[in-house]
């Protein structure tokens, strides 16, 4: 996640302590503002004018570079935010771009509780060209994937630019009590060149980046109860030519779908939808999947799952740990029938549903009777919030299919002391029946407790870890099992006196013991890293990493030495470059192994609506024993992207993997005016060095194109 802080002279203190005691009361708009960029409105010199904002990035408490106001007001129906925020407009970065593409733009947030609750925010995004971007976090984790519907417009002024936003109550969950409704808010600015962020009000630099314990209470009033009700037809038209067997076969497919969402209440919302399309728009990019241990997984980035997505964060899980989620959404590849019900009960319970008739064409040939692959499905999450963002929670998980099952229940929680401190645990059991093996049952568990402190100067963690070898999760995301591991982990922030080039410094260091079950052997992992921040979002870092992994019963080095350096060279352009030697193993024989890694990207912004960018990654693996090549692998990507408007973009793709010797180029018109009414028209190849022979395909100096696809697919958010 993303984090901040404020404060000015001494009036300002006094309004933030006033503000902590009691909320802010946003003023009551009679003629709602126009979202034009333009701060004209009567309303706006009526509403509450915040401003003495002060940094968190690169350090806490410093006067940001530039004056930022903050205006807030609503109506029955709708929340408005406005901001001016003063620079000199010739040196503002921003983009016109496709929605979630700001990131490396100048831009405010607003960061809002809509519960007041401090258990989770929405993450509210504008940059200087009025494009938007949005996220939700809680229990630990931020997903970027969130899309939800708010208007936005903003311009470029002579003295800097302004922004105004308005937000739809219908688009958020909050809780409404005879027209009263109260939230929390941090407003944050981000300026590109500086390398800084900040926000009102002031984070405390002994509480860090706790964002949600350091919320600013406001209150409205004269809200209007609606529930929300929403339709989204779509279809999808699509056609494929495949060369099978020497020759080319099509295959055309329509698919009509339909998504529905009720708002029972403000807080609490059914989601169900009939024969989903869920082919993304865009294609995943390649990963190196060579000599992989364990299976890759991509995030998610499916519409119908992401409402209420954040509350299957699961604690102790992501980052290093082998449970990398208990709910992996992408494990339900394509549902006939899905439905999920998400939200809150009362001031304390959140409740997050799902179940899914899920198509499933992984069969196994070896297990009889297998003529119905589909699965079921289903998830129960519940939480229970406790003081500021501290939770206790249930999980249970299972899938059947052909008269096999796994299930997994649990409980997770995470509660914070002394305000820096942070303690996370969870218990897990999985019960696995197969059905080879005469239905045998397998059942193993997982326990994880951890402690985190982090602060202005400080970030540190202690965790314990012990998951079964029998340990499943059909519906999660586990990298291994049958493990114990302890980890600890310092990182010290130092920061320069004077207005020297180096603004922070970051030394890391972590280390972690692993016990391997099955083999009884021990692995271990030192890794040191120093790092330096400077201006224009520079980042320079050199890393070494002495570490074994335990496989087959053997005992591997799998150490590596690293640098890494990214920067926003100018406006327009920004680079990221990282190169590590490494050790490894090369898993299909067991074998040690050495190589490298070199991964680098290149953004050209070119104009404010054209835009290109370039990635490389490159890794190869020789045999510690005789030198011999295993492999080397380099995956490049291009992409250029014209964005016309703020709805209107025309994308293309090229991918290159050097090893499978595949080539796929892809191209995108796509036409968003909100989430959900969309239009996409997209056409993509695969190209391979391969000809058929009469018998089989064999390598080849020529290209063949072995796959080709179009689709059309547009949807029409119809919302009561």
């Amino acid at each position: 996640m993303k984090l901040r802080y404020y404060l000015t002279p001494m009036l300002c203190l006094v309004l933030a302590f006033s503000y902590a005691q009691s909320p802010i009361l946003s003023t009551l708009a009679e003629i709602p503002p126009t979202i034009d960029g333009v701060l004209d409105d009567d309303i706006w010199q009526k509403s509450p004018q915040l401003t003495g904002y002060k940094t968190f990035v690169p350090d806490f408490g410093k006067d940001m570079p530039y004056k930022t106001i903050a205006y807030m007001a609503h109506d029955e129906d709708n929340l408005y935010f406005a901001f001016k925020c003063f620079d000199d407009p010739k040196e503002i970065k921003t983009s016109i771009a496709a929605r979630d593409k700001i990131a490396a733009d100048d831009w405010v947030c607003i960061n809002l509780d809509s519960f007041n609750s401090g258990q989770s925010l929405y993450a509210i995004y504008v940059n200087p060209s009025g494009i938007q971007m949005d996220t939700r976090f809680a229990a630990g984790r931020e997903d970027i994937g969130l899309d939800i519907i708010f208007y936005s417009a903003a311009k470029i002024v002579e003295d800097g630019y302004v922004v105004e936003a308005k937000i739809p109550f219908k688009s958020i969950r909050y809780k409404s009590v005879d027209g009263k409704v109260d939230m929390g808010v941090i407003f944050e600015r981000r300026i590109s060149r500086f390398s800084t962020q900040g926000t009102y009000p002031a984070l405390d630099p002994a509480k860090g980046f706790a964002f949600l314990t350091q919320m600013l209470p406001i209150q409205y009033n004269g809200v209007r109860k609606a529930k929300l009700v929403e339709l989204l037809p779509a279809v999808t038209y699509g056609v494929n030519r495949n060369h099978e067997d020497g020759e080319y076969h099509r295959e055309d497919n329509f698919e009509p779908s339909l998504t529905a969402k009720i708002g029972i209440t403000s807080e609490l919302v059914l989601d169900a939808t009939i024969n989903p399309d869920f082919s993304q728009v865009e294609s995943d990019a390649q990963q190196v999947e060579v000599n992989q241990r364990f299976p890759v997984n991509y995030p998610e980035r499916r519409p119908f799952f992401l409402e209420g997505n954040e509350n299957f964060n699961f604690a102790g899980t992501g980052g290093f740990q082998p449970i990398q989620m208990a709910v992996n959404s992408r494990s339900i590849v394509t549902p006939k029938f899905a439905t999920k019900l998400t939200g809150k009960i009362g001031d304390k319970n959140i409740i997050s549903t799902i179940y899914a008739v899920d198509r499933d064409d992984r069969v196994n040939p070896d297990i009889p009777g297998t003529g119905d692959n589909t699965a079921d499905v289903a998830v129960m999450r519940y939480m229970r919030s406790l003081t500021q963002d501290s939770y206790i929670g249930l999980l249970g998980t299972t899938r059947m299919q052909n008269g096999g099952s796994n299930n997994v229940y649990g409980l997770d929680g995470q509660y914070r002391f002394k305000e820096a401190y942070l303690v996370s645990g969870h218990y897990l059991y999985s019960e696995t029946n197969a059905v080879l093996d005469g239905g045998h049952l397998r059942n193993a568990g997982s326990v994880y407790i951890g402690i985190n402190k982090n602060t202005r100067s400080f970030n540190g963690s202690l965790s314990l870890l012990d998951i079964g070898q029998d340990f499943e999760s059909g519906v999660g995301y586990v990298t291994r099992t049958g493990i114990s591991r302890i980890t600890a982990s310092a990182s010290p922030k130092i920061f320069p006196k004077g207005e020297g080039l180096i603004q922070r410094i970051d030394p890391v260091v972590y280390a972690s013991l692993t016990k391997d079950k099955p083999s009884g052997l021990n692995e271990h992992v030192l890794f040191v890293q120093l790092a330096a921040v400077l201006p224009r979002n520079t980042r320079l870092a050199v890393s070494a990493d002495h570490s074994s992994e335990i496989y087959l019963g053997e005992e591997f080095k799998d150490g590596s030495i690293g640098l890494n350096a990214s920067s926003q060279i100018t406006k327009r352009i920004y680079f990221r470059l990282n190169y590590d030697w490494d050790n490894g193993i090369y898993y299909p024989t067991a074998e040690q192994g050495y190589g490298k890694r070199i991964g680098a990207t290149l953004n050209v912004q070119a104009s404010d609506k054209f835009s290109m960018d370039f990635t490389h990654r490159f890794v190869s693996l020789y045999s510690k024993a005789t030198d011999a090549k295993y492999y080397d692998i380099h995956i490049a990507r291009g992409r250029l992207i014209y964005q016309m408007n703020k709805y209107l973009f025309f994308r293309g793709i090229a991918q290159y993997n050097s090893l499978s010797q595949v080539l796929s180029p892809n191209f995108l018109v796509s036409f968003t005016y909100i989430p959900g009414t969309v239009v996409h028209l997209g056409w993509g190849s695969v190209y391979e060095k391969v000809r058929w022979d009469g018998t089989d395909y064999v390598p080849n100096d020529q290209y063949l194109n072995t796959a080709q696809g179009f689709f059309f697919k547009a949807s029409y958010l119809w919302r009561w």
